[in-house]
């Protein structure tokens, strides 16, 4: 894997622009911005470029979505015609796969088959999940009635009407481990919802979504309902997150930005969903079936490099089958292929930079130095590669507290840890700041829902991990993304209409 030079180039030159990537302000692109350079972390070279927003671009932004929204051109459409505008960027996708796929590897340097098969395929569900709601969404009503001494003969009936309406504006803070399966999870919920938006997509990862929003606007949307503007999140991001216009902040991010974003817009009291970090545990109990188990949780670990929210980055087993289940898992990491991210047989690509590899690395060397871990496995890499590659890396006998087991490390990282009893697992499978998934296997079923109850998390899955509809979890403001209804009604906000219906 590690000679990456075939007959045929690495990304066909007409996939990319060769004028830099722009703003999408009010319909139109805007090339105001200086232009920054968009490198491939497989290679370390630099493919494009892309246009910071100015200040002025920014306000555009914030004006244009504002307008859209207040003018209602996007939340009176009516619902059927809202479906057609996202069944029709649902399409595009599915028919520009390919090339988005490679773009998003390209960018990010996930594995281009993964990009393929799984963030394409959940970028169009999306849009097509966002139409069955446009199609389909109401409120509902009941009869209520004043306290029955309060008035005369108890008083009026009445009806209550509870109606979903648009948050408003959102500011669309998005992460650079799957801008276009994000982006698109996002940004169809919010349009589902009826909002204007303005996304901010990051600055190591801004191709796929200006090629989204080229999708949407192709496909029919509005000028104005969706804008996107490009640049560091301490210039462009600080702007969106205190403008007094934006009506919800959504952020998918790091922890500490989280808390950045909440301090910022407390000022302006706008509400706030987040997404952040994740420790996952992954729990394996001895009755468990162990070979999927293990598949289960090597994949849990090391799909897109461990740079997802809710991977498994903690394997818990019990200490009857430990080093059966961990060397099995470790055996497994080592045959994941390695390689050039827009190569069809890689697994394991580069990571978004090599300040982020440093990063990763130094979690495990600090882990090793301390003693509080063991290595089970770490495959030696192919030559040639660049320091944005990290080998999958198994730990063993981890120390409960320290800091491989506590943090998020966002790489191709496993942290395990034998348990001797049931609660001796609930205890360290919670014992971190973060509860945004959790898995567990076992054939007790009566145990599976035990423990999925007693987990303290917004997810739990047992014998199998990834899924698609994912809660917020503790400490997880989002109340959910995906496809789930409840991911559109985060993008809401509820008006109760009361209707005087008997006058008593």
């Amino acid at each position: 894997m590690s000679d990456t030079t075939t007959s045929e180039p690495r990304i066909r030159a007409d996939w990319l622009r060769p004028d830099p990537y722009p703003q999408l302000i009010g319909g139109r692109e805007s090339f105001d911005g200086a232009a920054r350079p968009v490198f491939d972390p497989s290679t370390g070279g630099q493919v494009a470029s892309y246009l910071a927003a100015s200040d002025a671009e920014v306000e555009g932004a914030i004006s244009a979505a504002r307008a859209s929204f207040d003018a209602k051109v996007w939340q009176r459409m009516p619902g059927p015609r809202k479906a057609e505008v996202l069944e029709a960027a649902a399409a595009a996708i599915r028919a520009d796969a390919p090339r988005l796929a490679a773009l998003e590897a390209m960018d990010t340097g996930k594995a281009v088959s993964g990009a393929l098969t799984n963030d394409v395929y959940e970028a169009a569900n999306a849009f097509s999940y966002a139409a069955a709601i446009c199609r389909t969404t109401h409120g509902d009503v009941r009869r209520s009635s004043f306290p029955p001494d309060l008035l005369p003969g108890g008083g009026p009936d009445l009806l209550t009407l509870r109606l979903r309406e648009p948050a408003g504006v959102v500011a669309e803070l998005l992460p650079w481990n799957g801008p276009l399966m994000t982006g698109s999870q996002r940004i169809a919920s919010a349009l589902a919802a009826g909002c204007s938006i303005v996304a901010k997509p990051p600055v190591d990862a801004v191709v796929t979504l200006v090629e989204l929003g080229r999708i949407l606007t192709a496909a029919g949307l509005p000028a104005g309902v969706l804008n996107i503007v490009l640049g560091p999140g301490s210039t462009v991001g600080e702007r969106l997150i205190t403008d007094r216009r934006i009506d919800l902040i959504s952020l998918t991010g790091g922890t500490e930005t989280g808390r950045h974003v909440l301090a910022a817009a407390a000022r302006n009291l706008t509400p706030v969903h987040l997404e952040l970090g994740g420790k996952s545990p992954v729990v394996v109990f001895a009755d468990a079936d162990l070979d999927q188990a293990v598949g289960w949780a090597m994949m849990a670990a090391f799909v897109n490099m461990g740079e997802v929210c809710v991977a498994g980055s903690r394997l818990l087993v019990e200490e009857s089958v430990y080093d059966q289940v961990v060397e099995a898992v470790a055996a497994a990491a080592a045959t994941l292929p390695v390689g050039d991210a827009l190569h069809p047989d890689t697994f394991i690509g580069p990571l978004i930079n090599e300040r982020h590899a440093d990063r990763v690395r130094g979690f495990v060397s600090r882990a090793l130095d301390a003693g509080d871990a063991s290595v089970v496995g770490k495959p030696a890499l192919p030559d040639g590669l660049l320091p944005t590659y990290v080998a999958p890396t198994v730990l063993g006998r981890v120390r409960r507290g320290c800091e491989v087991e506590q943090q998020e490390v966002f790489g191709p990282v496993l942290a395990a840890m034998p348990f001797r009893d049931e609660a001796e697992a609930i205890a360290l499978a919670n014992g971190t700041q973060y509860g945004l998934n959790g898995t567990v296997f076992t054939r007790d079923i009566e145990r599976a829902f035990r423990f999925s109850d007693a987990l303290d998390c917004g997810e739990v899955n047992v014998n199998c991990h990834f899924a698609p509809d994912m809660n917020g979890g503790r400490g997880e403001p989002r109340r959910a993304s995906g496809f789930a209804r409840t991911g559109v009604d985060a993008y809401t906000r509820t008006k109760a209409v009361n209707v005087q219906v008997h006058s008593g």
